[in-house]
């Protein structure tokens, strides 16, 4: 009889416990906003959002009017960020910053490309396993007309003035 009590009592401790956990979880576009979107800021930095929760972003009418997105220290990835530079809702978008987010040098070719973000003057990329090409394929882009900063790593931020320029600052 006790033994079964424990158990009972192990099974509803277990439920509790996942019940809250989903409770909290993002299920929906203004799971996301809530308490994020600031005017037209989204503040969604260290959120665990994944390409498929982004997607609920990429889709929702309200993302057309943030200018400032802050997606730091989340989990999209390479395919995050192609799905990103293939929105055409993100027309707005001045200031990104996608630091901690695994992105490589294939995402960044596909950014450089990437027709749906002409407003962009701002990149933040610190932090993510970027080795040189996706760099190269930032300062070449034809489509990233507005693009005047960005940063890779702590300390390393290049600049367009009559060309790219980089400027230490360790």
């Amino acid at each position: 009889m006790n033994g079964s009590f424990l158990s009972l009592e192990y099974a509803l401790r277990k439920y509790l416990i996942l019940y809250f956990m989903n409770k909290n979880q993002i299920q929906t576009a203004e799971d996301i906003y809530e308490g994020r979107l600031r005017g037209n800021q989204l503040m969604a930095s260290g959120i665990s959002l994944t390409l498929d929760l982004a997607r609920l972003l990429w889709i929702s009418e309200k993302i057309k009017n943030v200018s400032w997105l802050d997606l730091a220290d989340n989990q999209l990835g390479d395919d995050g960020l192609i799905e990103l530079a293939s929105c055409d809702q993100l027309i707005n978008v001045q200031y990104l910053n996608l630091n901690k987010n695994g992105i490589t040098d294939k995402g960044l070719l596909f950014l450089s490309e990437s027709k749906n973000l002409p407003n962009l003057k701002r990149l933040h990329l610190k932090n993510n396993q970027i080795e040189g090409g996706g760099i190269m394929a930032l300062f070449n882009s034809s489509t990233l007309n507005n693009l005047s900063t960005f940063q890779v790593h702590d300390g390393w931020t290049c600049k367009k003035m009559d060309g790219w320029r980089y400027n230490s600052q360790g």
